[in-house]
């Protein structure tokens, strides 16, 4: 289920929310979350029933094992309890997410013919089979403790995060879960979650998925590219990334607050960063440490010296890009991060003494390159456009109407054109001069009438794009 849509706004969430805060005076605590954990089943398999049963028995399995970490005193069938849980949870991310692309490279390197498979990717797999391994290691390091299994398996499928993060860890919201104030309606906190649901929603229905007009008509054929259309398209790509995957963020931020869960921002104006290194701060910041906690520090962190700290932080970036996606496109993306993450980390001092306004610019020429991997089909398109944009034959702004092709509507060129470069200017003002982002705006929320009428205001307008909104990004990774 997507949450700018019709049935979720106005069906299940309207029902969801009445229901659980309508039982509160009347059940215990158990079984207000054993709703929650049946209505997130819901959610999550509205699409796909058949995955119900996949996110279940992963819950089974890692609670079992996180138990067996926990209680075993036996120091071997403790690890083997461990290893058992670390390597199921490899093994169904590796069979779903990356089977057909691993045996499609054995089939090219040596001229195999192994059948690939048809395999639908079950969402937000990425998601919670990372929150399951960074939980088992926890218990391992007996950082914390198995909690009950209504309340692991309320902390792995709460709805709102479940299928595009942010990526929750136990320490996060456990006992937030447990603390029996929380299962009452707060009005203050129902206020606040609302207003950054509203944001949230329309920086996806309108902002989002109006620039996907352009970029996929950017994309659909980088050949017929012009230097114009190359770049511009670049941008729309850049730019609706980030207001799909923030908006879902704080759409996520927001349905959980309403239920008086705060969960962790994962974007905060990644954009202004000076340096990649800043970027990965402020950027997906969950995911950032999440493989700060599964791989960087198991690999050694900066404990064993410069060369082998800089290998280490690559892995974690080749990582990152394989978790993204199964190609190449996506492994080079997160190999490039991983080359400028370690020059930044060697060139520390020297670069410090660069103006900020320059780094912030070299900054995102890089994203924003960089995402044309990201968002190609293949490796060959990506080269296509880039050489596009950095080395072309012409320097040609022709065919920058051509990205807000529409198949219902036609309008003349020069207001199509400018259409295209009005939307990205305006989103250009939104990302790098706005004083405030969602998130200053959440935190500085006060229930006043001028905040009402602007939500009711953007509400309104998000609604009206639901017939053309499509799925999150993220639904894909």
């Amino acid at each position: 289920m997507i949450f700018s849509t019709y049935i979720f706004t106005f069906v299940f969430l309207p029902i969801v929310l009445l229901l659980y805060f309508g039982m509160s005076r009347f059940v215990s605590r158990k079984v207000q979350h054993i709703f929650i954990i049946l209505a997130s089943l819901v959610f999550y398999g509205y699409n796909h029933v058949s995955y119900v049963w996949l996110i279940l028995i992963s819950v089974a399995v890692n609670y079992i094992t996180a138990t067996g970490t926990q209680n075993i005193t036996n120091r071997f069938w403790r690890k083997a309890s461990f290893v058992t849980g670390v390597v199921f949870n490899v093994c169904l991310l590796g069979y779903y997410k990356y089977y057909n692309f691993f045996v499609d490279n054995i089939n090219t390197v040596f001229d195999t013919h192994f059948v690939l498979r048809y395999i639908i990717l079950p969402l937000g797999i990425s998601f919670f089979t990372f929150q399951q391994i960074a939980f088992l290691i926890s218990v391992n390091k007996k950082e914390e403790k198995v909690p009950g299994i209504i309340d692991y398996t309320l902390f792995i499928t709460f709805f709102p995060q479940l299928v595009a993060g942010p990526i929750v860890f136990s320490q996060d919201v456990m006992s937030q879960y447990q603390d029996d104030k929380n299962r009452f309606f707060n009005a203050d906190n129902f206020a606040q979650g609302l207003f950054i649901f509203i944001i949230g929603l329309f920086k996806k229905a309108v902002i989002a998925d109006t620039l996907n007009i352009f970029t996929s008509n950017t994309f659909f054929d980088p050949h017929a590219l012009t230097f114009g259309s190359a770049w511009l398209g670049s941008l729309a790509y850049t730019f609706q990334l980030f207001f799909d995957f923030s908006g879902y963020s704080d759409m996520a931020i927001g349905l959980a607050k309403m239920m008086n869960i705060n969960l962790p921002v994962n974007f905060y104006s990644p954009y202004r960063s000076k340096s990649i290194t800043e970027f990965w701060k402020r950027w997906h910041i969950t995911l950032g440490r999440s493989l700060f906690v599964l791989i960087y520090i198991p690999l050694g962190g900066n404990r064993k010296g410069l060369t082998r700290t800089c290998i280490n932080l690559f892995a974690v970036f080749f990582v990152s890009g394989l978790w993204h996606g199964a190609a190449w496109t996506f492994v080079i993306w997160g190999s490039l991060h991983g080359v400028v993450r370690v020059f930044e980390k060697l060139a520390d001092k020297q670069l410090e003494k660069i103006p900020d306004l320059i780094r912030i610019f070299f900054t995102f020429l890089f994203v924003s390159s960089a995402l044309v991997l990201f968002r190609s089909q293949t490796v060959a398109d990506a080269l296509v456009m880039l050489k596009t944009m950095y080395l072309p034959d012409t320097i040609s702004f022709d065919r920058i109407s051509h990205l807000a092709f529409n198949t219902s509507l036609s309008y003349p060129d020069i207001i199509q054109t400018i259409f295209v470069v009005g939307v990205l200017a305006v989103v250009a003002y939104l990302v790098f001069l706005f004083p405030k982002n969602s998130i200053d705006l959440y935190n500085d929320f006060k229930p006043k009438p001028k905040v009402a009428a602007i939500s009711a205001v953007l509400f309104a307008i998000s609604v009206i794009h639901f017939s053309k909104v499509g799925a999150f990004i993220y639904f894909n990774f």
